[in-house]
């Protein structure tokens, strides 16, 4: 068997035409203007195949032998059985297209499951393991920047304010647990009932749902439930989820500007709460078991949403705060467990 290529000596730039022979044992390696080099195929190196990478060989002498003729390479390596006679699993890769169909379907299907179990289960527990400092932190600023551009005072009366927070923090206070600084802020936003959490425990309710709420349950009944994504830290969760992905989705692109881009959206992603279906019903529950220790009867929450259904002017609420039938059954099913059937 003859494999044309070239030989570079040992620490120098210089190239030679050569020809390696060999029967199968030992080599011969016939150089212009330099002495042969001869040897046994054992004792030679050679690189695995990579597409049409020139293959390089490796000689006693440390010297090396170049070739692009890969498929006499591969034959002499497998008729003598050399150790490095396997095809390359890189190269195998790219000539089967067995190999790259099921590595590409592999590869789709490893992304999916990291990115709907996996990540929310790590943002999960990493939520928990932080500190109340960290929510404190993250939240920082947020609302001076949505009343700077998204929100507007409060115009309802002082005394209307007034009472409402001293229920909240004397009545729905009461019965937490956590230690997290709650404070309850009233604003407007485009004559829009909405209501949301930052992760620190500032609540912000607008003027609107107050409005359309008929009673303080019913009021109490949407305070609850923003208290429940502050309690199984729904935000931070989110942020810690998005967080991954801009890191993941900036090392694969990257691009420094994701994350800027990142913390520059962290208030509208808090104002909008695209909470997954999972969150919102936690909250709900939530805010069902705290309603029944206050004696509150959770009917209340699902008249407030029956009522943001029937009005044309929750569609934008609604398209943040998924509702459906079936939260408003559990609440009722917690009102007839709990409470006389209305």
């Amino acid at each position: 068997m003859q494999i044309t290529g070239y030989w570079y000596p040992v620490d120098s730039s210089a190239r030679y035409n050569a020809q390696l022979h060999t029967d199968g044992t030992h080599y011969t390696l016939k150089i212009e203007d330099n002495d042969d080099r001869q040897g046994i195929i054992a004792s030679i190196t050679v690189s695995d195949r990579v597409g049409n990478i020139p293959r390089k060989m490796t000689l006693e002498d440390q010297s090396l032998f170049e070739s692009q003729n890969n498929d006499e390479v591969d034959r002499l390596l497998q008729e003598s059985k050399h150790r490095d006679g396997s095809l390359h699993f890189i190269h195998i890769l790219e000539t089967r297209w067995q190999w790259i169909a099921t590595a590409f379907f592999l590869t789709i299907a490893i992304s999916f499951v990291s990115i709907r179990w996996g990540l929310p289960w790590a943002s999960e527990k990493l939520a928990y393991a932080m500190p109340m400092t960290v929510s404190e932190k993250v939240s920082e600023g947020t609302l001076e920047i949505m009343d700077k551009y998204v929100l507007k005072p409060s115009k309802l009366p002082e005394t209307r304010q007034k009472a409402i927070r001293e229920h909240f923090e004397k009545v729905l206070l009461s019965v937490q647990s956590e230690k997290f600084h709650y404070t309850l802020y009233f604003r407007q936003m485009k004559n829009m009932p909405n209501a949301f959490a930052l992760p620190s425990g500032e609540i912000v309710i607008t003027d609107k749902l107050i409005e359309m709420a008929e009673n303080q349950q019913e009021i109490d009944s949407v305070l609850l439930h923003e208290i429940g994504h502050v309690v199984h830290r729904h935000g931070l969760q989110q942020i810690i989820h998005g967080s991954i992905l801009t890191i993941a989705l900036t090392m694969i692109a990257g691009d420094a500007t994701a994350i800027e881009e990142m913390v520059v959206a962290l208030p509208v992603f808090l104002l909008e709460s695209h909470y997954s279906r999972h969150h919102e019903s936690e909250a709900d529950e939530y805010a069902f078991k705290q309603m029944v220790k206050l004696g509150i009867d959770p009917i209340y929450f699902a008249n407030m949403f029956e009522k943001m259904e029937s009005s044309d002017t929750v569609a934008e609420y609604l398209s943040t705060h998924p509702s459906s039938p079936h939260r408003m059954q559990r609440a009722r099913e917690y009102s007839a467990q709990y409470f006389r059937p209305r």
